[in-house]
């Protein structure tokens, strides 16, 4: 069997999806994807058993065929090859891959052993903007767990309620929610999504097109017209975060974004990433400041502030992610009286929403 293929009809597709494979031998079959040279379309199955991906390249077949390759040195290949036509011959278990003067020779292994791949049809099912998708995910991502000591917090929480979906990502010590009106949207009970399988959404889908989002007991598909990434969901309870949130901070401050953010960076650079920084509120200034065993940095800066003087430290990278991800020219934060969870805010929009706890030295 003998097929001719443009490089970039074949390279997109799969690019989206090999980084699912699995890099570790304890399953050699998951290091490969399997391609389904069919009558109408060609298909292409990637997956760990925990998340996979199904991907859809515009060519059809006379002599169909399904071909299982290592997926991580095929992209590589793939990449390395000159724009234009492939030419990818078959026989017995060998693909040979034929452009101008190379040829490079692969193993395939038997079809029989890739896992089934199968698509889900659930009770609970909407379509959301790409662009929307990518821009919920982006904003509690940073705060999901990596410890897997609370293995329910290492993903990303979704519920649908009428009109919206909530996301909200927490590691116990800081925590991002956002809230996103979608028109049409019914309510829908909360899952927890893995952090894996939204870094490969992240990866797979465009900001230009829209995503059927189907869910089931245990699964959940993200679908677009090119490519499927289904993955199952955590099992069990995600902490009540509503009543994390604080309601009666009144120690309030609203600081310039861009001069809260350079003062965090030039202060850093005497600390590590996580180490310990002390903000300090008074009468219409904040100071930043750190120390470590080459020295010390303090950063003035004027806020709007007339509470009570404030000290509290913070893990250094918290503060950064928070304001990175704020998007707008100033910052609400508001702290309690005493020891508590701080919000962290704009003023133009309530629909998203950081906390951070002190660190108590």
């Amino acid at each position: 069997m003998q097929i001719i293929l443009d490089k970039n009809t074949i390279l997109q597709p799969i690019s989206k999806i090999v980084s699912i494979t699995e890099k570790r031998s304890l399953m050699p079959i998951l290091s490969n994807i399997l391609i389904d040279f069919g009558k109408n379309i060609t298909t292409v199955y990637s997956t760990d058993l925990e998340v996979s991906a199904i991907s859809y390249i515009d060519f059809s077949s006379e002599l169909e065929r399904k071909v299982v390759v290592h997926g991580r040195k095929f992209l590589e290949i793939l990449k390395e090859l000159d724009s234009g036509d492939i030419n990818f011959i078959f026989e017995d278990n060998v693909m040979t891959i034929k452009q101008k003067m190379t040829e490079i020779s692969l193993s395939l292994q038997d079809p029989e052993e890739f896992p089934e791949t199968k698509e889900i049809t659930g009770k609970e099912e909407f379509v959301i903007p790409g662009s929307i998708l990518l821009d919920m995910i982006d904003k509690v991502e940073f705060a999901v767990s990596v410890d897997e000591t609370r293995y329910i917090l290492t993903g990303m929480f979704m519920k649908g309620f009428d009109g919206g979906v909530s996301v909200v990502g927490t590691d116990g010590f800081r925590m991002a929610l956002y809230q996103r009106e979608i028109e049409g949207l019914k309510a829908f009970q909360g899952i927890t999504i893995p952090k894996r399988s939204i870094s490969e959404v992240e990866r797979a889908i465009e900001e230009s097109e829209d995503v059927k989002v189907t869910i089931d007991e245990k699964h959940i598909q993200f679908s677009t017209e090119k490519i499927k990434i289904i993955s199952r969901t955590i099992e069990g309870n995600f902490p009540d975060y509503e009543n994390v949130l604080p309601t009666g901070n009144m120690n309030t401050a609203g600081v310039e974004r861009e001069r809260f953010f350079r003062g965090l960076k030039k202060v850093s650079s005497i600390i590590g990433r996580s180490e310990p920084v002390k903000v300090t509120f008074s009468s219409g200034q904040m100071v930043i400041e750190a120390e470590s065993d080459i020295g010390k940095a303090k950063e003035v800066i004027e806020v709007k502030y007339d509470g009570e003087e404030t000290a509290l430290n913070f893990n250094m990278k918290f503060l950064v992610d928070v304001v990175t991800h704020l998007e707008s020219d100033e910052i609400t934060i508001s702290a309690p009286k005493t020891y508590g969870a701080v919000l962290f805010r704009t003023d133009e929009t309530d629909k998203y929403k950081n906390i951070v706890m002190p660190i108590r030295i």
